[in-house]
């Protein structure tokens, strides 16, 4: 049975306050390449068979500097992106309260996604992906949260914490249980 793993990118711009571009093309702050780069040894070690990327830059950099030590081409997965919080999306990075309502399953802000509808758009690309291959995604912290808290069968009524940035999550994962998962939460 192949295993996953699930990595948050590393510290970015965005986090640190410092950018003011848009949030597809965020930047990792200099902390942020550190972590990335820190995970390259222990990548190389483990029998990664494929890597899985958002589009959005900073997902994008980590898995470059991650996986600098393993010679595998980098697919990106459109439906991995960040999740959609609106137009102020800047804002949710300063505002705890705010912060706070993200980290639940339903709440969708105004012109945005719940954590809800985010895994389930990046479990419908991952049945795309479904293989009998041991895969890293390289994604954002809130999406990859949803999808391992429904993939562990956590209690969706709590809070879900987000992931921490460059940190690989391992699941053992049987080939069309993205499929099943959808057919049950979708």
């Amino acid at each position: 049975m192949p295993t996953w793993w699930f990595v948050r990118h590393g510290e970015s711009q965005a986090q640190t306050g410092q950018w003011n571009g848009s949030n597809e093309e965020t930047p990792l702050s200099p902390l942020g390449v550190q972590q990335a780069m820190a995970l390259a040894d222990s990548m190389k070690a483990l029998p990664i068979q494929r890597v899985l990327v958002s589009p959005y830059a900073r997902a994008r950099e980590t898995a470059r500097h991650a996986m600098s030590l393993v010679e595998l081409e980098h697919k990106v997965v459109d439906p991995l992106h960040e999740r959609q919080v609106g137009p102020d999306w800047k804002r949710w990075h300063n505002d705890e309260d705010l912060k706070a309502k993200l980290n639940t399953w339903a709440f969708r802000p105004p012109e945005g996604e719940s954590t809800r509808d985010s895994a389930l758009r990046a479990m419908r690309g991952l049945t795309e992906h479904d293989a009998d291959l041991n895969t890293i995604i390289f994604a954002h912290g809130r999406i990859l949260a949803g999808v391992l808290a429904a993939l562990d069968g956590a209690d969706l009524t709590q809070p879900i914490a987000v992931l921490d940035n460059c940190v690989a999550h391992e699941r053992t994962i049987e080939p069309g249980t993205w499929a099943r998962l959808l057919s049950i939460l979708g």
